[in-house]
């Protein structure tokens, strides 16, 4: 075949499974890869070098000869020194060696950039490279055996040219180590895929510290990557730190805890650090945090910062943070100080990861014998702290340019002169000389107790227990943090003393804390001394005390150097900060277990336990489930004592669970509200909180308010129940209603200092007010969110006691599931709680009803009143019936069945769709698909799947939806719902129809919706209809009910919207609906359009995979790439809407490159969506929300904010659906017919993927 005369035709024409669309092959060697400063410079094998006299070397890829020229190095033949080598490749981009060459594949687009398959085995990285081989060899044989590559000039441009090649020519990078060893070298190879420029991960780790681990202690170690730079030095560092341990010279004292650091091992500077010097040792916040949470943190930091000085030759891990810090700040580019900052992240975040690694390889040396059993992984030693991950979330991730920061304080020379006793003038000089573990360099200990810490507001004053309060008729109590004497001072106010009534003391606090003298004191930071440290979030209640005892032994050792006092800081009435010393001894400093042991010690009955909860946040499960056990396990006569620092937030929290579990154990179930005069009206925004622990203390004790009456025209004003999430969630449940009743009425009851309804509503209040600064809106917001998410917490916890799944605990029955199990089976409750975290600003903004005048909203007062007293479990206060038909619904053009809007079938497959019908509609749209009772032999078996989300109830033949009054054209779509949970709630709605028919004497108010001509507008309106029990039927009785009589169906019920996550289950609830026995499959949604389509598709793919005999993976690869298509045939050049319309975004190709059948699986999905359009066509969607999003971002007004989020979050939501559409077709042409794996499970065995799915983009 003639050669094209334009290398971008053959890039067109490319249609291999790897070198497919808009992919090139680019030499790894380039002008300028080589270290000129590095000894021995060896041919072939750029950035050669050694660490320090080790067996560990690091190089850039080398050539098929360089690769030779280092094992000769090293002396690893058999006719010479004998040397074993162990060879590790780090590269995660798929590399084919063409005559002894390394090329790598690309994007055209970036052809400097590595494509990113984070995730990614050594198996399935090899398969890559080996079917990239193949495409090499099929697009060559179109060219005369030569193929195009692309070579990089010294000036940075790239020049294609033609590489001829052969049979043998060809390599993987296997290929290459296997001929090797059959040549005489003694070299075994590896494979451990690292993402370019980032952290391994810790299964990386893991694999290294096994591969290492297994070899003999003088085997060399060689790492590659692909300049031989950042994950080669990482790799020689990790390799360096196993090898000083298995030999035993880690440097870490050799000790059962590594924390306590012997005098000898470091010395205490004399001088103070300037700025350079604060970075050349890497002491950013992110890593001072770190050291002072992870036990043996300091000595795992110096360790790692010896080693990564002894392979330092190419780059210095540590001081190239503090380049890309450097960068950042001298550069004008925003969009450059971002890509910077980019690597500036990842780089800190690998020094982070290196230095839990040297803690964990000491801590678990016998990770370091392969023999060995019963040790951690790194993985799983990592998991087991979560507070580690809170670290690198919130100090790093979130605020990555606050993660620049480093100690610039600088007292002058004056204040460095120390007293006369030997102690310093000044905090700055104490703080910064700080060498301890948790009293580290730049901390502080600052006393708990500040002026005005007391709310004046509270009828009762206990001395050095600032705002005690009892919540009434309940035995619990709430303080801030005591002084010691204070402790006292409550438990005797609580009736208690020796011998007498038992105390539970709860302590909510993260923060680490020590009593000296007698008063607490917690670590701070000397920049950030009225806040709270940030790392502290998921620390379980061993590692903080750990973390007290590290904290006393480093007050005791410092308070040694300066005459035995400690100097710490308190704050004045006026907000000011000074400093004092504390004169302390071994007895007068304590943890706080240490208090209450010696209290219990003393005889008073006292059980104490720490319970870390962060501030401002919502408990977790497992904090719900260890209160839930510790209150259902103590004696009937025991008092509840929970205190935080203020006594404020996770104080009221605390005492709100204690007393809904004292409700629930003392009077059984449904848990409700005790007594009258607890019922309260509706809240709404006019009053004032504070949620903050650290706020002012001026928020109302009562929590009822009266709206004014005005003879002037009012808006209604904004209530908790506007907020349609908490609609949601309690009808949800069987007993929601009675369950937030009960609620509600023990929030007011703990709202002595905080009524957690009212902060929701005053953050909301600040957050609607345009006039503040966006600022300080965002702060409301956010704020706000964390609020609502807490009181969602508490109202699904209210549930959990009022089911059975509670009675196992207080002895009432055999269930015994705890809060957390219950909740992750239910799905629907995690989607509602990210939807608060993705997008709150949806439910703190003013709806539009509540600006309009409120006499006018619905007219008919009789009807509203109904409406508002309705008090069903489902049709609950403010709901309505509203029938499912509307004015201008979509309908058919091609099937036409009465009752039954918008049906559409898939061309070439028995696959249908249908809007919600009539039962008159569903029986005619059966017997049009022959599933009829007197169809006979030609009966056809027909699958019906109900897609809907929300609930559907029928009455007299017509499908009734449940809306809200205020807002009845809204769907009230449960998101994440499962089918048997719908269903439920639809039976549930059917019991409320009927008592509230029995109670209108056979009469109920329905609503239906119509059109008026006159105005152009709908209206909904409420009407009158008589009812009989039998004519109330849920979906599921319906479907049952045509069963009974004949027809051929089987139905169920799969919640698939397009508001909905794409979920890999869903994947596999749709597949598994497939029945040989079926004649066509029927999916019913709300309008027969949008997530119908989706389900479609999954079922035309299974379908054509069973009909289908497609090639398996273990036939030739080879028939992978698509038919190429002649030259003279290539379409004109295609514009960029052109190519997005056909699905060909970034994301989706690199999916196509890495899957199986990647290219072929796409085409496969692109044909099958366009059969589908008449349900909805899912590439158009993205589309759509791509375009969409290009016109708001020219703006920078934050009322766009929550409309960007929208079309963020739905376009991502449809690339993910066309994201697993191609994937689950790679899946069904890689498993046989016998292969009972689920997609699910495929999935999660391939992470690259998983990383790939959750890093979609639309706008590239």
């Amino acid at each position: 075949m003639s050669m094209p005369k334009e290398p971008e035709q053959v890039m067109k024409l490319r249609g291999g499974s790897v070198l497919g669309k808009k992919t090139i092959l680019k030499s790894d060697h380039f002008p300028g890869c080589q270290n000129k400063r590095l000894s021995p410079q060896i041919d072939g094998a750029p950035n050669y070098r050694q660490a320090d006299s080790l067996r560990v070397h690091g190089v850039a890829i080398p050539t098929l000869d360089g690769i030779r020229n280092v094992l000769k190095h090293i002396g690893a033949q058999e006719d010479g020194m004998r040397a074993k080598v162990l060879w590790i490749s780090l590269r995660e981009e798929p590399v084919v060696y063409i005559n002894g060459r390394p090329f790598v594949l690309r994007d055209v687009e970036k052809p400097f950039s590595n494509l990113e398959y984070t995730g990614i085995n050594r198996d399935r990285v090899e398969q890559m490279e080996e079917r990239l081989k193949e495409d090499i060899m099929v697009e060559a044989a179109r060219y005369g055996n030569k193929i195009l590559v692309t070579d990089e000039l010294p000036d940075g441009q790239m020049v294609d040219q033609w590489e001829p090649v052969s049979g043998d020519s060809v390599k993987t990078p296997l290929e290459v180590y296997q001929e090797l060893q059959l040549e005489g070298y003694l070299v075994d190879y590896e494979r451990v895929p690292v993402t370019d420029e980032k952290s391994p991960k810790e299964q990386d780790f893991d694999i290294l510290v096994d591969k290492i681990s297994q070899a003999d202690i003088s085997t060399d170690i060689v790492f590659n990557c692909q300049m031989g730079r950042g994950r080669t030095t990482t790799g020689m560092v990790i390799a360096t730190l196993i090898y000083l341990n298995r030999i035993g010279a880690s440097g870490i004292p050799r000790i059962n805890s590594i924390g306590r650091i012997s005098d000898s091992a470091s010395s205490v500077p004399d001088n103070l650090p300037n700025s350079e010097e604060a970075i050349r040792r890497g002491e950013y916040a992110v890593i001072r945090s770190l050291i002072r949470v992870l036990e043996g943190g300091v000595e795992g930091k110096r360790q790692v910062d010896k080693v990564i000085d002894k392979c330092a030759s190419m780059q210095n891990l540590r001081e190239a943070i503090g380049n890309y810090r450097n960068s950042i700040l001298r550069q004008a580019d925003e969009m450059k100080r971002e890509a910077l900052l980019s690597f500036f992240v990842e780089y800190l975040e690998r020094y982070y990861f290196l230095i839990c690694f040297a803690v964990y390889i000491h801590s678990e040396r016998e990770a370091l014998h392969s023999s060995s059993l019963g040790h951690s992984s790194f993985a799983d030693w990592m998991k087991a702290r979560p507070e580690l991950y809170s670290i690198i979330r919130r100090l790093l991730r979130r605020d990555p340019m606050g993660a620049l920061g480093y100690s610039t304080r600088k007292p002058s020379l004056t204040k460095i002169v120390e007293s006369a006793d030997g102690r310093p003038y000044e905090m700055g000089v104490v703080a910064a000389r700080r060498t301890g573990e948790v009293l580290g360099s730049q901390t502080v200990l600052k006393s708990d107790h500040c002026p005005g810490c007391q709310n004046p507001s509270l009828p009762e004053r206990v001395e050095g227990a600032p705002n005690f309060r009892e919540v009434p008729g309940f035995p619990v109590y709430g303080v801030a943090n005591p002084t010691i004497n204070g402790i006292r001072s409550v438990i005797r106010r609580i009736g208690s003393g020796k011998h007498g009534r038992p105390v539970f003391w709860h302590n909510m606090r993260e923060e680490p804390v020590i009593y000296i003298n007698g008063k607490p004191f917690v670590l701070r930071e000397v920049e950030r001394p009225y806040k709270n440290m940030l790392e502290y979030s998921g620390i379980d209640r061993e590692r903080v005390e750990k973390m007290e005892a590290r904290l006393k032994e480093d007050i005791l050792r410092e308070a040694e150097r300066y005459g035995g006092a400690i100097m710490v800081i308190h704050e004045t009435e006026d907000g000011q900060i000074f400093d004092a010393w504390e004169h302390v001894n071994s007895e007068s400093v304590q943890t706080p277990l240490e208090v209450f042991k010696s209290l219990e010690s003393e005889g008073f009955p006292i059980k104490y336990a720490r319970v870390p909860i962060t501030d401002g946040k919502a408990p977790k499960s497992s904090d719900f489930d260890t209160l839930a056990v510790n209150i259902s396990s103590a004696s009937k006569d025991t008092a509840f004592v929970f205190n935080c620092q203020m006594g404020r937030g996770r104080t009221t929290t605390g005492t709100v669970i204690a007393c809904l579990l004292k409700l629930r154990i003392e009077y059984g179930r449904p848990i409700r509200v005790l007594v009258d005069d607890m019922v309260q009206e509706e809240e709404v925004d006019e009053g004032s909180s504070s949620g903050e622990e650290n706020g002012s203390n001026n928020t109302p004790a009562s929590t009822k308010l009266v709206k004014e009456n005005s003879n002037k025209e009012q808006t209604r004003a904004f209530g908790m129940n506007d907020i349609l999430l908490l609609w949601k969630i309690t009808n949800i449940f069987d007993n929601g209603v009675q369950c937030r009743e009960a609620l509600d009425a023990i929030i007011d009851r703990c709202s002595a200092l905080q009524n957690i309804r009212q902060a929701v509503l005053q953050y909301r209040k600040v957050f609607n007010q345009q006039h503040v600064e966006p600022r300080v809106r965002r702060v409301a917001l956010n704020r706000g969110a964390e609020y609502l998410e807490r009181y969602f917490r508490l109202i699904a916890f209210a549930a959990y006691l009022g089911s059975e799944a509670f009675d196992g605990f207080c002895g009432q029955g055999e269930s015994r599931m705890t809060f957390k199990s219950w909740l992750h089976q239910r799905p629907e409750l995690q989607a509602m709680k990210w939807s608060i975290r993705l997008r709150p600003g949806r439910f703190f903004t003013v709806p539009e009803e509540l600006r309009m005048p409120q006499e006018t909203q619905h007219g008919d007062a009789v009807m509203e009143a109904i409406i508002k007293a309705r008090n069903g479990s489902v049709l609950g206060k403010g709901s309505i019936l509203k029938m499912y038909f509307y004015p201008g619904q979509r309908t058919s053009s091609t099937i036409q069945i009465h009752g039954a809007p918008h049906v559409y079938k898939v061309d070439g497959f028995p696959v249908f769709s249908m809007a919600t019908p009539t039962i008159a509609g569903a029986k005619e749209m059966l017997a049009y698909l022959s599933a009829h009772p007197d169809a006979g032999e030609k009966s056809h078996k027909v699958v019906i799947t109900d897609l809907r989300e929300e609930a559907v109830v029928y009455i007299n033949g017509t499908p009734f939806v449940l809306r809200e009054l205020n807002k009845p054209v809204d769907t009230l779509k449960h998101i994440g719902i499962t089918g048997p949970v719908v269903e439920h709630l639809e039976a549930r709605l059917k019991e409320d129809i009927l008592a509230e028919v029995r109670k209108g004497s056979g009469r109920m108010l329905l609503h239906r919706e119509e059109y008026s001509p006159a105005s152009h507008q709908s209206s909904v309106i409420g009407y009158w209809e008589n009812i009989y029990a039998k004519d109330v039927m849920t979906p599921a009785e319906v479907y049952a009910s045509l069963k009974d009589k004949g027809y051929n169906i089987t139905y169920q019920r799969i919640p698939l919207t397009r508001e909905r996550e794409a979920l890999a289950s869903d994947v596999d609830a749709v597949q598994n609906c497939k029945d040989n026995s079926a004649g066509c499959y029927l999916f019913v949604s709300h309008t027969g359009f949008g997530g119908a389509a989706y389900a479609m598709s999954i079922t035309c793919l299974k379908l054509k995979a069973g009909a289908n005999s497609e090639p398996m993976l273990e036939q030739s690869l080879m028939s992978t790439n698509l038919n190429p298509t002649p030259e003279q045939n290539l379409p004109p050049r295609t514009s960029v809407e052109e190519a997005l319309k056909m699905g060909d975004y970034s994301d989706i190709l690199n999916l196509t490159r890495v899957l199986i059948y990647g290219p072929k699986s796409k085409a496969d999905v692109d044909v099958i969506i366009d059969r589908c359009t008449g349900a909805g066509h899912l590439r158009d969607d993205i589309l759509y929300y791509r375009k969409e999003l290009e016109k708001i971002y020219d703006y920078d007004h934050e009322e766009e904010e929550e409309q960007r989020s929208y079309l963020v979050d739905m376009g991502i939501k449809a690339l993910r659906r066309y994201f697993f559409l191609i994937t689950f077709r790679s899946y069904l042409y890689c498993t046989s017919g016998a292969d009972e794996t689920s997609f699910a499970s495929w999935m999660e065995a391939r992470p690259e993927l998983g990383h790939l799915f959750h890093n979609l983009r639309i706008d590239r």
